[in-house]
């Protein structure tokens, strides 16, 4: 017996999370999804949404990895693999849950290498802009040596 559920919308769980990668902004995950990724793909609900998105704000490449790691720990993906678990037993509005994670599986895995650079790229800024803070605190200036080859 399939338990169907009026929401969360597939589709607009899909959009979503596909909206949050793409602009690399956690602030824009709707309910439905967080909804989701609490339920069924192996996250925390930490207190609420509002908890979740401030956990992974900052650190988009770890809210990546976290979903993309269950098919490695024994998440969703030994589910995927077994029609007679409760993915198959799930759906929403008619879309059983197992369709949306696979539909979920390509937009993570499209958006993980820009994500991870754009991360790294602020890691960088940020260390560079407190290296100069320091320096100006104690009276120096940092000077960018270029790279001679």
């Amino acid at each position: 017996m399939v338990r169907n559920y009026d929401s969360p919308n597939p589709a607009r769980v899909v959009a979503s999370i596909r909206k949050v990668l793409a602009e690399q902004n956690m602030t824009l995950l709707e309910k439905g999804s967080y909804e989701i990724l609490i339920t069924h793909c192996g996250f925390i609900a930490h207190y609420d949404q509002g908890g979740f998105i401030a956990t992974y704000r900052d650190d988009l490449p770890a809210f990546v990895s976290q979903f993309l790691d269950q098919r490695l720990i024994g998440g969703w993906a030994n589910y995927l693999r077994n029609p007679r678990t409760y993915l198959y037993d799930v759906s929403y509005q008619g879309k059983m849950l197992a369709d949306i994670i696979r539909e979920l599986i390509p937009i993570f895995e499209a958006y993980k290498p820009a994500i991870e650079a754009a991360h790294a790229l602020h890691r960088q800024m940020d260390a560079e802009a407190r290296l100069h803070a320091l320096a100006k605190q104690l009276g120096y200036e940092v000077v960018k040596v270029e790279e001679r080859r």
